[in-house]
Parts: C-alpha cells; sequence; structure tokens
C-alpha cells in the first residue's frame, strides 16, 4: 500500500464517553429550522457513534469547513446557503433523515481507542454543489465533465507509528475514452476502510481534474453515512431494480425493442404500445407520491412511496399474462419478495372504483396468486390478500399499506413466476378493482419484521389437511398461523384473524 504523510492538520478532540466501535448514522445530532447544522459553539465539534468530528465555524466571513449534519431533502443546487448542505440523493442511507455533509479542509475524525481501530467503511455520496458542477460547470471552468475529468476523494488512515495509507473513490469519473464508461457517483455507495487497518485518525484530501492557480474549481464537497457500519448485504441472485433507469418523471415502461429488463438473475417482461398508450408487466419506479389522481404517471405510483426497507426503486406491475423468468440453468427456488398496493388499487379500495361505485364492504376481497412454474410442466401457486373484507367482523378487515414478506419457498424449483388477480368487484368483462400491485426484492430475505399475510390457496387445488403452528391436526380454520396441507401435495401458511 502506498504510504503518504500529512502534515499541518488542524486537532480534533474525541469522545472519552462513547463507543468508538458504534455505528455513526448522526441521527442524534440536531439541526436548525433550515435543515442543516455547521455551527457547533466554542467547542466546535460534535459526538456521534464514539467519534467526534471538528467543525469550524466562522459566522463574520460566512465560512465553515469539516463536517456538517443535514436532513435537506432538496437534491439541487440554487443559492449558496441553504444549497450547499444539500446531497445528491435527498435523505441518508436506506431512507433515513440525516447525513454528514464535508467540506474537508484538514479536519480529522479521530479514533476513541487506545492503538486505534479498524473501521469497516462508510457510505459515500455526492453534494448537490459539486453534482451541479460536474453536470454544468462550476463558473470558473465552464461546461459540462467531459472525457478526461474526475473528481477523486482519498480518503487517509492515520496509523499510531506515525506513517498513513489511503483509499481513494471517485465521486465522479470520466476519464476513459468510452463515454459510455463516464459516470458520477448519484447514490449512497459503501467504500470499504478496512484495507486501512488499524488507525487512530482518518483526514480527507479531494482532486479534480477542473483546476486554475489557486487549485481545485469544482466544489470540494461530499457527503457520508454510517460511518463504520456495516458493508451492504450482496443483491446477487436478488432483484433490487435499483439499476434500473427511469425516466424523468420517475417511471420506466418502455424497454425498446427488447421488452424486457434484467435484475438480480431475473428477466422482466413488459409489453409496451405507445401507440394505444398502454403497457402491461412490469415496470420499474422511484416514485414518491402515494396517491392517485391522473392515470399517467400515477399508475406507477405505490401506496409506500419508496421500495422496501427504504430503498429508492420498486417494480409495478399491471399482470397480463407476462412471466418473470428464472435465469438460471433449470430454474431455482425463490426465497421470496416483498409485495404492496399500488396507490390506484387503494384509491378503489377505500372510494370504489368507478364502475363499481363505493368503497370495499364486508365481503370484498382483492387476491393476487402467485403461480410457479417447474421445469417439468407443472405449477403450484401461493395467493396473497392484498385486501380482506370477508370477515363478518369489521375488526378483522384490512388492506395491505406497508411492504409485506412473502415467502415463496414452498413453490420448490422454478422456471418462471406468473401472477394473477381476481376480486369480489366485477362486471361483465371480468374484475373493476385496478389489477396492479408492487414487488421488490424478489429473491432477498424477509427482514423478520412484517407479518405473515393473509394466504389461501388457488382455484385449482383443494385443501385435504389443517395443523395448527405446532403440528395438531385441526377440522377448521383456527384463530393464528395455519398449516394447510392441498392436494397437489403443497403446504402453505395461512393466517386467520
Amino acid at each position: 500500500m502506498k504510504k503518504f504523510y500529512i502534515a499541518c492538520i488542524t486537532a480534533l478532540f474525541f469522545a472519552g464517553t462513547c463507543l468508538a466501535d458504534d455505528v455513526v448514522t448522526f441521527e442524534e445530532i440536531d439541526v436548525n429550522a433550515d435543515g442543516y447544522q455547521n455551527d457547533f459553539g466554542e467547542d466546535g465539534y460534535f459526538e456521534s457513534g464514539g467519534f467526534t468530528f471538528n467543525c469550524n465555524y466562522f459566522p463574520e466571513w460566512s465560512y465553515w469547513s469539516g463536517f456538517a449534519v443535514s436532513n435537506r431533502t432538496e437534491t439541487t443546487f440554487a443559492t449558496l446557503t441553504p444549497d450547499q448542505f444539500n446531497s445528491c440523493v435527498g435523505h441518508g442511507v436506506n431512507g433515513s433523515e440525516k447525513y454528514c455533509v464535508v467540506y474537508p479542509q484538514g479536519e480529522l475524525i479521530e479514533v476513541d481507542a487506545a492503538g486505534g481501530q479498524e473501521i469497516s467503511g462508510m457510505y459515500v455520496t455526492n453534494e448537490a454543489w459539486a453534482v451541479d458542477a460536474i453536470l454544468n460547470g462550476d463558473g470558473m471552468t465552464p461546461g459540462a465533465f467531459t472525457t478526461g475529468d474526475y473528481l477523486i476523494l482519498k480518503i487517509i488512515g492515520n496509523h499510531a507509528d506515525g506513517t498513513s495509507d489511503f483509499v481513494e473513490f471517485y465521486l465522479a469519473d470520466y476519464r476513459s475514452e468510452n463515454e459510455a464508461d463516464h459516470y458520477y457517483v448519484n447514490d449512497w455507495q459503501w467504500v470499504d476502510l478496512s484495507a486501512l487497518g488499524k488507525v487512530e485518525s482518518l483526514t480527507f484530501r479531494m482532486d479534480s481534474s477542473r483546476k486554475n492557480d489557486w487549485g481545485m474549481t469544482t466544489p470540494a464537497y461530499f457527503c457520508i453515512d454510517d460511518f463504520n457500519g456495516t458493508a451492504p448485504v450482496s443483491t446477487d441472485g436478488v432483484a433490487t431494480f435499483e439499476e434500473v433507469d427511469v425516466n424523468a418523471d420517475g417511471y420506466q415502461n418502455d424497454f425498446g425493442e427488447d421488452g424486457y429488463f434484467e435484475s438480480g438473475g431475473f428477466t422482466f417482461n413488459c409489453n409496451y404500445f405507445p401507440e394505444w398508450s398502454y403497457w402491461s408487466g412490469f415496470a420499474v419506479s422511484n416514485r414518491t407520491e402515494t396517491t392517485f389522481s391522473t392515470l399517467t404517471p400515477d399508475q406507477f405510483n405505490s401506496c409506500v412511496g419508496h421500495g422496501a426497507n427504504g430503498s429508492d426503486k420498486y417494480c409495478v406491475v399491471y399482470p397480463q399474462g407476462e412471466l418473470i423468468e428464472v435465469n438460471a440453468v433449470g430454474g431455482q427456488e425463490i426465497t421470496g419478495m416483498y409485495v404492496t398496493n399500488e396507490a390506484w388499487t387503494v384509491d378503489a379500495i377505500l372510494n370504489g372504483d368507478g364502475m363499481t361505485p363505493g368503497a370495499f364492504t364486508t365481503g370484498d376481497y382483492l387476491i393476487l396468486t402467485i403461480i410457479g412454474n417447474h421445469p417439468d410442466g407443472t405449477s403450484d401457486a401461493i395467493d396473497f390478500y392484498l385486501a380482506d373484507y370477508r370477515s363478518e367482523n369489521e375488526a378483522d378487515h384490512y388492506y395491505v399499506n406497508d411492504w409485506q414478506w412473502v415467502d415463496l419457498s414452498a413453490l420448490g424449483t422454478v422456471e418462471s413466476l406468473a401472477f394473477r388477480m381476481d376480486s369480489s368487484r366485477k362486471n361483465d368483462w371480468g374484475m373493476t378493482t385496478p389489477a396492479y400491485f408492487c414487488i421488490d426484492d424478489l429473491g432477498g430475505e424477509s427482514d423478520g419484521t412484517t407479518n405473515i399475510p393473509h394466504t389461501s390457496t388457488s382455484t385449482s387445488r383443494v385443501e385435504i389437511a389443517r395443523y395448527t403452528i405446532d403440528g395438531k391436526a385441526i377440522s377448521a380454520p383456527q384463530r393464528g398461523i395455519n398449516i394447510v396441507r392441498m392436494s397437489d401435495g403443497t403446504i402453505i401458511k395461512e393466517i386467520v384473524r
């Protein structure tokens, strides 16, 4: 590892009352009415997670440097204050409120552990002003970044013996002759710092290809969160949809002539007919609106306003026969997926669907059937109630209004998944409830906090035996979790309310 030696560094006081192996989330730091804080009084520092972060604040010069905390949701830059405290994401890691904006001029993060410690890493993203300079020029260097340009962050680990190592992270990299390889960071990315070994402090330096006689002209800001946290779980084999680009309105249902996109080792089919203003299949959305007013773009709203576990993107499904295909040869077992309602569907449940006036009442339901197609041509199915008002007891009525995990492991090895929907609200042409739902993290893992949703058999199977969760045979549904054996040999979990 290349050595890097530092001199003339501003001193930083460290916390003696917190554990230095805690994760720094910044959530406990108060911010001002404008959503940021860079004034920490005479002490000039704040503490979080067992570390102390220095901030130099000179109100008489309208100047600061070091570490500031922000909960601002704006992602663009217009005015120096307060927009220098905007990230390009609009929130912290995993949808958290707060994050740290860094304007480094020599300040340290010091480690409160004798002899130092290893630091796992941190999440990093760009600050809004820096992105504005990358895309539009920085005033002193007109024009957007082009081939050869870059913005780099150097994270320096200072050891007890006076030596230093560093890790480099490109916040923007346009060095390649191939324009398709150009990028700037526009989401939270994990930076592994374990290679630095034991350190007593960290220092940050930035460099850019855009310079004048006084130094770099690209705004020298970046953002961090979950310092000394945990690296994200690999999403290989998990369809998170985060890598799929969306349009300016926050959705994408046009995947060109191919008519599909891939995520996590799965292929998602989408039919798009712009001449008819019609689509079906699988679309990707990052829209945060949760209500329905106009067909487009509101049909791409979930009822939650974000993906599972606070992620940005999710998949909106309008099933008309399209499949999710498993790319693994011979198929695979799929653990499950998160499911929630789409905004138009919820509007119909609560207010009526136009063709069937009035909200859902006793006897109504909306059910999703998830069909697993096996390599031998057979199939199994799991039913999931998106809304269930069948009970005579109104207290038991519900519709799904958050992300709920649906276990698909009972389907066994499948080559594809298909989806059907049914509703108690019908006319001569079929169901009138909008036939949409949303999914996320297909093939992932349950976070363990969601309830087992109300499931039942599909119409192609019949129940042959029923048991309590501890294996006791019962002759009728019993309140709680029931284990149901079906005529085709499959077993499902059903919650009886």
